[in-house]
């Protein structure tokens, strides 16, 4: 979900940062226009998008910060969806 304000967004099925307002695949969801880096994201959230959309928790929260700490000192070949 975008607001006026955001000049880029997360994919919602990867993390990956986009910018909403370049051409990418976009579903709309219960009143919520949600933004993909690619089409295999948009479909894989169409078949469930309950699952993308729950709160992550304390374990969640925790393997998100860990994943950013291993992306900034190993780098990172990019998530799989491309």
């Amino acid at each position: 979900m975008v607001t006026a304000q955001q000049s880029s967004v997360q994919d919602p099925v990867c993390s990956m940062d986009i910018n909403p307002k370049s051409a990418h695949p976009v579903f709309s969801y219960k009143g919520h226009i949600y933004y993909f880096c690619a089409e295999n994201c948009r479909t894989t959230f169409a078949k469930n998008p309950e699952k993308y959309l729950k709160p992550k928790g304390l374990f969640g929260r925790f393997l998100d910060r860990m994943a950013k700490s291993n992306k900034k000192a190993f780098g990172c070949k990019g998530p799989s969806c491309h």
